[in-house]
């Protein structure tokens, strides 16, 4: 496989899957649902809930010890793996607070602070992950 096909396959299966697949399976759930119920005008379905960041912040934990591990065995860029690290422990922290909140309050929804953050924090996982991919596939870094 070519080292672009390498990192396409690591971006679509261990990097947008663990992030998106959950969401997906909801709104799946959500139409197959929707299309086999008799009644169709009091249907509902919180198809918001697709936007999980809870779910994310789970995600980018996953891919933030992978990469971090990739990166630190591979003896290539220290200071990507070192911030993949950072990262997970940031999401872990914010999953922490956000759990905490939650059984709180029944009624808990993720306020959109939280959502931007997760979003930003995600993608700088992701970009990182990504980057550490890269450099291990070419031998080349930033």
């Amino acid at each position: 496989m070519t080292e672009v096909g390498e990192q396409l396959t690591w971006l679509t299966l261990e990097g947008l899957l663990p992030l998106l697949g959950a969401g997906i399976l909801y709104i799946l759930w959500g139409v197959f649902r929707y299309t086999c119920t008799n009644n169709k005008a009091t249907f509902r379905y919180e198809w918001w809930e697709a936007l999980d960041p809870l779910g994310w912040l789970y995600g980018a934990v996953i891919i933030a010890a992978q990469s971090a591990s990739k990166g630190f065995t591979s003896g290539n860029h220290q200071v990507l793996s070192w911030g993949c690290v950072i990262g997970g422990v940031a999401c872990l922290l914010l999953l922490l607070a956000a759990m905490t909140d939650r059984g709180g309050d029944a009624s808990w929804k993720p306020p959109l602070s939280l959502q931007l953050f997760s979003a930003l924090l995600v993608g700088v996982i992701l970009y990182t992950g990504f980057e550490i991919r890269t450099i291990s596939a070419t031998g080349v870094g930033p």
